[in-house]
């Protein structure tokens, strides 16, 4: 049940600024807007916790780090709700006018993870506060969420039998695992490493060298860097 915050009486939403467009339908419990040309999405919450604050959230990952919060405080002695969550969407509409949203990339975000190794399409991606969950799913192949009870796949780990791949990378440290996983939902133990990544390799590294594991098993090739990582080509171990 979607529970949105109240407004002053005779308070009036703005149904666009600057390429935000207002989403009356959303199913997230706030007043948002919504970037027609880019995901992207501006929020105005407040309630549960007497609390009022602006998100803005990269529509195409998920977890709790998917959005960044620039605007939040603790609502004053004797102001209501509804006072509070206007100050909040006079504050989404001052922000939303600063930056349109194609212009806008959140900060934690990488790119290059929307351009899948060769074969492999984007199933999810993750932004939790101590890592990247990265899972690509091979072309051609069902969507597998988990297997009841969590029972690992009991044939030989290869491209032929898992249809994921996983890349992970740890925040702060910058560590990071390549594995295969048999469906979306995997538990560490249902995942096989197939690549030993140095240690502090980052995202960016992880990223690619999965891309670069993938052409070695199964002779695809591309025709250009992917995304945001053109200038990885000399990398090397």
């Amino acid at each position: 049940m979607v529970n949105r915050p109240p407004l002053p009486d005779r308070f009036v939403l703005p149904a666009e600024v600057n390429g935000w467009v207002h989403m009356p339908g959303s199913n997230k419990n706030g007043h948002v807007w919504t970037g027609e040309s880019a995901q992207r999405s501006v929020g105005v919450f407040s309630g549960i916790t007497d609390r009022v604050r602006v998100a803005i959230f990269d529509d195409r990952v998920d977890g709790f780090c998917s959005k960044i919060q620039p605007v939040e405080r603790s609502l004053e002695d004797g102001e209501t709700q509804a006072e509070a969550t206007a100050w909040g969407v006079e504050r989404a509409v001052a922000w939303m006018e600063r930056h349109a949203p194609e212009r806008w990339n959140h900060p934690h975000v990488e790119e290059a993870v929307f351009d899948p190794p060769v074969g492999f399409v984007l199933d999810r991606y993750y932004l939790e506060e101590r890592e990247h969950i990265v899972c690509y799913r091979q072309e051609g192949t069902e969507k597998a969420v988990n297997m009841a009870g969590g029972r690992t796949a009991d044939t030989e780990p290869s491209l032929a039998t898992r249809a994921y791949l996983y890349v992970e990378a740890w925040r702060g440290s910058g560590n990071g695992t390549i594995a295969l996983a048999p469906w979306l939902r995997a538990h560490d133990h249902e995942k096989h490493e197939v690549v030993e990544l140095p240690k502090e390799c980052g995202l960016d590294i992880a990223l690619k060298l999965g891309r670069e594991w993938v052409c070695e098993e199964t002779g695809q090739t591309r025709d250009a860097p992917a995304a945001g990582q053109s200038g990885l080509g000399a990398w090397s171990r």
